[in-house]
């Protein structure tokens, strides 16, 4: 198992001497899902449109409770001199980060079902149409709505900011409510914004465990930033 854990880390070290910088929108590196897929993990990354500082952090979720673990996020930054290379943070982010993956085993690869890459320009980014299975007629429809909520402390000023509801169903049957905000976690911000970003799965049964990748927009520097959180979902309570 370690050496698996070990072998995995090389290949993503490997990946990032040719990352580029994302301006003020962070990028995201699926690390995957635990043998069970109880726990997924994935990295946020880029650099700071406000001081030109490179970032990275790492999560691992509990897909079945909703909760970060104790140890995530794992975070690196380059300090106001942006001296270090995007590339640099994330190999130091993963190398902190080693330890909590192999804890968690989090590196079985999960399987993406849809996915919008940053700047990719899509006819609607609240939905996503997709097959579970290429080989079979029946696709899925997953749909963020974007809704009132209370405004946390600290947000009074910036703008309407809004909550979020996630819908998901067969695309020729009924799309039903599967997660809804009734508050704002302080550590989401002042979002202003909501974009689906992917939709990960890991098996492939139609009770896989699924986790929707959604990108926050709120007020930066010179305009609006981009971040991302990670839900997990049930599709098949929504056959």
């Amino acid at each position: 198992m370690r050496a698996a854990t070990s072998s995995l880390l090389g290949f993503l070290l490997s990946l990032t001497a040719t990352s580029a910088a994302a301006a003020d929108a962070a990028e995201r590196s699926i690390i995957g899902f635990s043998g069970d897929g109880r726990w997924f993990a994935f990295e946020e990354f880029g650099v700071d449109d406000g001081t030109g500082a490179a970032y990275s952090s790492i999560y691992v979720l509990d897909v079945e409770n909703d909760e970060w673990t104790p140890e995530s996020p794992v975070r690196v930054s380059d300090d106001e001199s942006a001296s270090k290379a995007l590339w640099e943070i994330r190999r130091e982010t993963l190398e902190q980060a080693a330890p909590m993956i192999e804890k968690y085993a989090t590196y079985h690869p999960g399987k993406s079902l849809a996915s919008n890459a940053v700047g990719e320009q899509v006819a609607n980014p609240r939905v996503m149409v997709f097959k579970r299975f290429h080989n079979l007629s029946q696709t899925w429809t997953v749909k963020l709505d974007t809704i009132d909520v209370p405004a946390p402390p600290g947000c009074a000023n910036r703008g309407p900011v809004v909550g979020f509801a996630v819908s998901a169903g067969l695309s020729d049957g009924e799309i039903r409510e599967l997660a809804r905000d009734h508050s704002i976690p302080r550590s989401r911000g002042c979002p202003l914004e909501y974009r689906l970003a992917d939709v990960v799965a890991f098996g492939e049964s139609e009770t896989a465990k699924t986790v929707v990748l959604i990108h926050v927009l709120r007020e930066g520097f010179k305009g609006r930033n981009a971040r991302f959180i990670a839900l997990p979902v049930d599709l098949s309570s929504s056959r």
